[in-house]
């Protein structure tokens, strides 16, 4: 049914440009970005390092200091103009800056992946063309960055690691390797498409994989955005399957926006065969050097019993210390409605972006 619906969103959208908007949330302050404007090579990065304490069930909890989600990041860009066209080149690098273990806890690492201590987020090389950018390399596919609204990505309490969002390539995490990406925006409509190329077997998507997004920003209402998102993986059933997302923001006034996504999984892990939705409802108030975050969500399984069906629910407050540093403390659960164990997360974090 989300199919349908986001299907006939998007040709409503391409027909009349009464679209998705967005910009109602602030949900890219953390987003590594450029120390400064203009041509010529930049660097940028940030470094973050949190506490989490995790429970699982009945097993006894676990604290840890690290940055599993390797929200640190070090990156190199730069911009030069070739007359009616802008090159534009970007390559950013993840890492954990307090155990050095990246995206684990082992210290034995067999051909050094998984627990690189440094790796490469996105690299790319494009064209700022009249009608849009075209580039190719790694990116972050539309999936992920449209309707992004989690203040925590990549942090313990991240709300795609407790249900909350999709995790995994094909849902919120998506960072494709081997792809060309197009990006356009005409007015408040903007649109961004990605297709894989690789048929390398060590690729993370194959070819023919692709992604869209389509956003528009303050059309209908000021302050508000909505679109939808599309992740396909040509590999799998007889006519693949995708990961299918319709997301909505509203600022309701100064210091207070609401947001809401839906998602049609058919692709992942979060559910037996990647079967189920995940529905989300989050406020973000602002009060003067503090953003809390409210999020509830829920997700039933359409594979199998309910014992896969849960709730998740999580709070956290963001204070910002100054213009490049801030400190988040929160809370997540995610609670099964059947048999299965609940986790839960506390997390304490402090992050400097330059």
């Amino acid at each position: 049914m989300i199919k349908k619906i986001s299907m006939a969103a998007a040709m409503f959208v391409a027909f009349s440009t009464t679209s998705f908007a967005g910009g109602a949330m602030d949900h890219s302050s953390h987003s590594a970005a450029s120390s400064k404007a203009g041509s010529g090579v930049h660097f940028y990065g940030r470094l973050y390092v949190g506490y989490d304490h995790k429970s699982t069930g009945a097993a006894n909890s676990v604290d840890s200091i690290r940055d599993n989600g390797q929200k640190s990041r070090l990156g190199i860009m730069f911009k030069e103009n070739l007359g009616g066209l802008t090159l534009i080149g970007k390559a950013e690098y993840k890492m954990d800056i307090a155990d050095g273990d990246a995206t684990n806890d082992d210290t034995n690492c067999t051909n050094a992946q998984d627990c690189r201590a440094i790796d490469l987020h996105v690299g790319n090389l494009g064209l700022m063309t009249p009608l849009g950018y075209i580039g190719m390399g790694s990116y972050e596919t539309p999936y992920k960055t449209m309707g992004l609204y989690d203040h925590n990505m990549d942090t313990g309490i991240a709300m795609n690691n407790h249900g909350a969002t999709s995790s995994g390539n094909f849902g919120q995490d998506g960072t494709w390797e081997s792809s060309v990406r197009y990006h356009g925006k005409v007015g408040p409509v903007e649109i961004e498409y990605m297709r894989a190329m690789s048929e390398q077997t060590n690729a993370n998507v194959q070819k023919n994989d692709y992604s869209l997004g389509l956003r528009v920003e303050n059309m209908i209402l000021p302050g508000l955005e909505f679109g939808v998102a599309r992740n396909f993986d040509k590999s799998l059933g007889a006519d693949g399957e995708s990961n299918d997302k319709i997301f909505a923001s509203y600022k309701v006034m100064p210091g207070l926006g609401v947001f809401y996504t839906t998602e049609d999984l058919e692709v992942g892990s979060d559910f037996t065969n990647g079967e189920g939705d995940i529905d989300t409802y989050g406020i973000h108030y602002t009060m003067g050097h503090n953003t809390i975050q409210l999020v509830h969500a829920r997700g039933d399984s359409r594979e199998v019993a309910a014992n896969e069906d849960y709730d998740t629910f999580g709070i956290s407050n963001r204070m910002q210390l100054s213009k490049a540093t801030d400190i988040t403390i929160g809370y997540i659960r995610k609670g099964l409605q059947g048999t299965g164990n609940s986790i839960k997360t506390y997390g304490l974090g402090i992050t400097h972006s330059f």
